[in-house]
């Protein structure tokens, strides 16, 4: 079953069942409206308490140095919630057949291919897409399926997409942007086929070294992404050489569901680092989208519109961006 039926079930059970609820609870003749009310309130209600849940976890196992403002932790919780809600409510089961910009034969131009994360489908980069993102580039998305298959065998559906890509476009090298456990499923097609097509690869709060949190999840995949687990020791002891000098690794001081919040950083990388964003909503946080064009367009020698502010060598005050080449990650 695909990914956006089983949301689309989930989503009526949830807003059904609330409003049984409520039907039962509620006294007699009272309106049927309000118990449908309260059951459209109860997908909000259940994404805010899960993200709550996952931020106060990441708080106790991985806290901010020094901690991060009430205010600050209440905004990252609100704007994961709506993102969270605008993806798994609507975008994911509803949108996931959206159409891709158009292709265009041109080898020159660059050619970018978003992978998604765990329990998502491709309709996570619509927004990205509809503001506009890319321009100038030729893109397009994969499905990750079934979502709790195996991570080794989502690397011959990013094969297949990238040899798709190159054929339509003419380009001989694509830049991979891949999300949370996309980068896994982008490490997994490095190490089967080779890094010869892949210009760039550009992972976005990434579970490089697991995840605690990857314990709760279903499915093979979910434990594969547990911290030390047998898959990352193996992934990591098969890549040699310089390959991790192709990675841009872009992470967040308030991942909710990344923890340690420095598993998104690969040694010999090089890394982004920036706050006030939630795991999720960084594919739609700005910086991110600056970020990422300026890496398709340094990759392809092509002057950037975007300006690049001043990095430093840390993780910067809330809201910032820090840039740190090559800088080690724990593992």
């Amino acid at each position: 079953m695909k990914l956006s039926t089983l949301l689309r079930i989930s989503l009526a059970a949830q807003i059904g069942g609330g409003a049984l609820l409520a039907a039962w609870w509620l006294p007699a003749g009272t309106s049927m409206w309000i118990a449908l009310a309260i059951g459209l309130a109860v997908p909000p209600a259940g994404h805010a308490l899960v993200l709550g849940i996952e931020f106060a976890i990441a708080a106790a196992v991985d806290p901010r140095r020094p901690r991060a403002p009430v205010l600050h932790v209440l905004a990252v919780w609100l704007r994961e919630t709506s993102a969270s809600l605008r993806t798994f409510a609507w975008r994911m089961p509803f949108f996931a057949g959206f159409p891709e910009p158009p292709i265009t034969r041109d080898g020159e131009r660059p050619a970018v291919l978003l992978v998604h994360g765990y329990l998502c489908n491709r309709a996570v980069w619509e927004p990205w897409l509809d503001a506009g993102g890319f321009t100038g580039c030729n893109v397009a998305t994969v499905d990750l399926a079934p979502p709790f298959g195996d991570l080794d065998d989502y690397a011959d559906l990013v094969h297949a997409a990238v040899g798709r890509l190159r054929a339509a476009s003419g380009a001989e090298r694509v830049v991979v942007v891949a999300h949370s456990m996309g980068g896994l499923a982008l490490r997994c097609y490095l190490r089967r086929y080779g890094d010869g097509a892949i210009a760039r690869a550009i992972t976005i709060a990434s579970p490089h070294h697991g995840t605690l949190l990857a314990r709760f999840g279903h499915g093979r995949n979910a434990r594969q992404m547990r911290p030390a687990s047998p898959f990352l020791h193996e992934l990591a002891a098969s890549e040699v050489g310089g390959r991790r000098a192709q990675f841009v690794c872009i992470a967040t001081q308030d991942d909710n569901l990344i923890v340690p919040r420095t598993s998104p950083l690969l040694d010999g990388a090089r890394h982004h680092v920036l706050d006030g964003v939630g795991h999720l909503a960084t594919v739609e946080d700005r910086r991110v989208w600056s970020i990422v064009e300026r890496e398709i367009k340094t990759t392809h020698r092509v002057p950037a519109h975007v300006e690049q502010s001043p990095l430093s060598p840390s993780p910067t005050p809330a809201g910032g961006e820090g840039e740190r080449p090559g800088a080690a990650a724990p593992r």
